[in-house]
């Protein structure tokens, strides 16, 4: 939530650009959803997949996503019509956003670019907002000194962590409800093993609580210990690299004290029947699979 508010902050109130980081699995694509639901704003959603993408190729995606129903030959002539779509989204009171996922894979060319056309002016007021989402290597991008006008148009910036042992026990606990759950169906043993597999990637949450669930029906068991949750360890993708983590928070560090030096200057239950766990597993293990689609 405080993800959320930092960055709706940013982009409802202050000029400039906002940048969303954070590893692979984090709820930064869950955290998008909502952002781009926000009232008045006009968004578009660019994914970067080719790192070699040239100027050109960007701005006719833009326009294409925009609806601008033209090719573009040329920057000048893509400028032009850009400023006038972003004048008549002016007049209309909508804020134009842009988000534009895996930012990391964006080269200098394409960064200067996306600044140039987040400083398009009317009447005081910047016409366009960029949202940059990506993994921690564009923390590493924005600290080389050849991206220093990017980094100084960053106005609201989140870094979404891991969650912690409390808050991972409370997000299994919500999805529950949120399946129907009326009864706990974890052991406090079997949450902290949650906790110390996934190190609190939602993603990895997700996928322990699925097979811990399938699991369970399999055995015909009416709760999930810490010993089912052990078996699950062998499905994991793979554990998480402590002496990384320690690189990124290093990364992390650096984009936070740089931007926020900028801005200072300026201005236990009774058992459920075998039959209802059962069927509610199954629910649950469907709301999983929904929600790891939806953290990809």
């Amino acid at each position: 939530q405080k993800a959320f508010e930092t960055l709706e902050e940013g982009i409802l109130e202050r000029d400039g650009c906002v940048m969303l980081a954070g590893d692979i699995g984090t709820g930064k694509t869950t955290l998008i959803k909502r952002l781009v639901k926000l009232d008045d704003v006009a968004a578009i959603f660019v994914t970067i997949n080719d790192p070699d993408l040239d100027a050109l190729d960007f701005f006719n995606i833009l326009a294409s996503e925009f609806q601008m129903e033209r090719r573009f030959s040329g920057r000048d002539e893509f400028l032009a019509a850009f400023k006038h779509f972003l004048l008549n989204a002016f007049s209309s009171y909508k804020k134009v956003l842009i988000i534009i996922d895996e930012a990391q894979r964006l080269n200098h060319e394409i960064l200067l670019e996306i600044v140039g056309l987040s400083n398009l002016q009317m009447a005081g007021r910047k016409l366009l907002k960029v949202f940059f989402v990506g993994q921690l290597e564009f923390n590493a991008m924005l600290m080389r000194e050849e991206n220093r006008e990017v980094l100084q148009n960053i106005v609201a910036h989140y870094y979404l962590e891991p969650l912690s042992e409390l808050e991972t026990e409370r997000y299994i606990g919500h999805r529950l409800k949120v399946a129907g759950a009326r009864q706990p169906i974890f052991t406090p043993e079997a949450m902290k093993e949650i906790f110390t597999l996934s190190k609190g990637y939602p993603r990895l949450i997700n996928i322990i609580c699925d097979t811990a669930l399938l699991c369970g029906y399999g055995f015909g068991l009416q709760s999930i210990d810490g010993g089912i949750i052990q078996q699950c360890r062998r499905d994991l993708p793979g554990e998480v690299d402590h002496a990384a983590a320690l690189e990124k928070e290093k990364l992390v560090a650096g984009v936070e004290s740089t931007i926020e030096e900028r801005q200072h200057q300026a201005p236990k239950a009774a058992p459920r029947s075998y039959r209802d766990f059962m069927v509610l597993a199954a629910v649950i293990v469907i709301v999983g699979l929904v929600l790891m689609a939806l953290l990809r």
